[in-house]
């Protein structure tokens, strides 16, 4: 149904009818002009009650031209009630339906208020639909709208076969007929799916996050767009129907706007105001669908970037070589070598000999024993920062990967340092045992005590790799290396005299009168050196010297 105005303010002495329509969402509003006789209103009964205020008006001569309050019974109704009938207007035997004068009394009503009426008979009022609709089915009935403008000049608007239907049909405006009156000069009517109104905020369909104020208007009132319908053009369309309405969402997107519905299977976007949709959107495997922000869609986990149904790793650093050029300083940081994506942490030494270390081994105290399974030398143990064994797959995934020299740093038990430098430096991984591939050897350590362990596989004291059948080098050096071939001392001319003595030859452990040894440097052994054999020890350089104080081993790009 069509909806007008006012084009001036009216005043308040008026009578207002309002109908609802079938959808509860489109009003009808007409004022009617009442010109107050100042009669006293009164209440006219009789046995037999009339059924509207036509008939109160030929039933009771008395009534001629005096509007008030009469007790009518339309058809089918339970129960007489009060109804105020206008006798002045036209011939009088109007039923009035609804007046609004004062603004006293509130008709922002719920369902069940406009259902039995509310207000009073005497002012401002609405009779109520139930009523209504006994009363428009027992005979047609013309509906008549009178209006009063501020300037005191009346008009009016009929129909000339209203009827509404019962509450099973919501009260439904059934017909109305034809169109007649003296307003159709001030009326301005309002396009489809408009209302007369003083809305703040209206929406179009091509930017609906802005809205469009009423501050901005030069009319207090005008035709507006409210609730789920949007502008279009000129035209007022449910949202729903806009191009870039995303049923997902259940709203429209903005021109560029992007929608990803809740488990991330489907993207809808909105370019040149249409709206795309693609049900293939999916998430990579190196990404989850989360919300950040606000926005829902794709994210790349750590390490890796992209849009989320793409992603491809960061430029992360391999070793601490690659953070050294940084200007990064000595710590703790995670690296992410070939095949270890989530990454690993180590130490890196930035500060001394050079920079860009990667520490893989360290030696400072007794705390931390080294004395440990194959599985522990695998995975490493102990914290970065302190004293630890990095870990046999990491060193190898490191070592791999480029071309890396190791450094070895000493102080023995009068805190004299020493170095070793190898050029070279990589080990295999777990089912090659680990095996060791050193280069030359430079420093001031004394020996090359590493070379004899080129090309040995790596034991621990429950995986004996070792070349010698008789005895487990690791179970009795007490710790894990490189360890070959063993060195028995027992026929040489010296060996009767120095090796059962403890201060010689502590790297050494006895076998029946003599001794032996399955290596040239051992860096995991016992800390404190307590039993023969079981010491740190770096040939020649600690031969006598049963307790170095400190090793560290670490790697560097070539």
């Amino acid at each position: 149904m069509a909806k007008f105005r006012c084009r001036q303010v009216c005043q308040s002495f008026l009578t207002v009818l309002t109908l609802w329509n079938s959808l509860g969402s489109e009003m009808v509003v007409a004022n009617v002009g009442i010109q107050s006789s100042g009669s006293p209103y009164f209440v006219f009964q009789q046995p037999e009650y009339s059924r509207d205020c036509k008939e109160v008006l030929n039933t009771c001569s008395s009534t001629q031209n005096t509007s008030g309050v009469y007790l009518i019974k339309p058809d089918g109704y339970p129960e007489p009630f009060e109804a105020y009938c206008d006798n002045e207007l036209n011939n009088g035997g109007w039923t009035v339906l609804q007046r609004r004068r004062l603004d006293s009394v509130n008709f922002n009503r719920n369902w069940q208020d406009f259902k039995n009426g509310f207000g009073f008979l005497g002012s401002e009022f609405w009779i109520g639909n139930e009523k209504l609709a006994f009363l428009t089915n027992q005979k047609i009935y013309q509906l008549r709208f009178e209006f009063e403008n501020s300037a005191g000049q009346s008009y009016y608007v009929t129909y000339d076969q209203f009827r509404i239907s019962d509450e099973w049909g919501q009260y439904q405006i059934s017909s109305v007929g034809t169109y007649g009156g003296t307003a159709e000069s001030q009326l301005e009517w309002c396009p489809t799916n408009k209302i007369f109104s003083n809305e703040t905020c209206e929406r179009t369909c091509d930017d609906p996050d802005t809205c469009i104020s009423s501050t901005s208007r030069t009319e207090l009132e005008k035709c507006v767009c409210v609730g789920d319908y949007m502008i279009q053009g000129e035209n007022c369309i449910p949202q729903n129907q806009c191009s870039c309405f995303a049923a997902d969402k259940g709203t429209v997107l903005m021109n560029g706007e992007s929608y990803v519905n809740s488990g991330c299977t489907r993207r809808s976007n909105c370019s040149n105001n249409q709206l795309m949709v693609e049900d293939s959107y999916r998430c990579s495997d190196d990404a989850t669908c989360d919300v950040r922000e606000g926005v829902r869609r794709c994210y790349c986990i750590d390490g890796y970037e992209g849009d989320g149904v793409t992603c491809t790793r960061k430029a992360v650093p391999k070793d601490c070589q690659e953070l050294y050029v940084d200007g990064s300083s000595d710590g703790v940081y995670t690296i992410y070598p070939d095949g270890w994506p989530s990454g690993i942490q180590v130490y890196c030494e930035m500060e001394s000999n050079g920079g860009g270390w990667t520490v893989i081994q360290r030696r400072s105290s007794a705390s931390v024993d080294f004395y440990r399974t194959w599985a522990e030398y695998k995975t490493g143990f102990e914290h970065p920062r302190g004293d630890h064994w990095l870990g046999n797959d990491y060193i190898h995934a490191i070592t791999n990967q480029k071309e890396y020299s190791l450094r070895i740093d000493l102080t023995d038990s009068s805190s004299s340092s020493y170095y070793a430098l190898y050029s070279s430096f990589s080990i295999s991984d777990d089912a090659d045992k680990y095996r060791l591939s050193i280069g030359s050897y430079s420093g001031n350590s004394g020996y090359n005590a590493m070379s004899w362990h080129n090309n040995k596989p790596f034991s621990t004291r429950d995986r004996d790799n070792d070349e010698w059948s008789s005895y487990d080098c690791a179970e009795k050096h007490r710790g894990a290396w490189w360890f070959g071939y063993y060195y028995y001392c027992i026929t040489s001319s010296h060996c009767p005299t120095y090796c059962p003595r403890d201060e010689y030859y502590c790297d050494y452990f006895p076998v029946g009168s003599g001794c032996a040894i399955c290596a040239d440097s051992h860096l995991n052994g016992d800390y404190d050196g307590s039993t023969r054999g079981t010491n740190i020890f770096w040939s020649y350089l600690s031969g006598y010297d049963c307790g170095l104080q400190y090793a560290d081993m670490k790697i560097r790009p070539v």
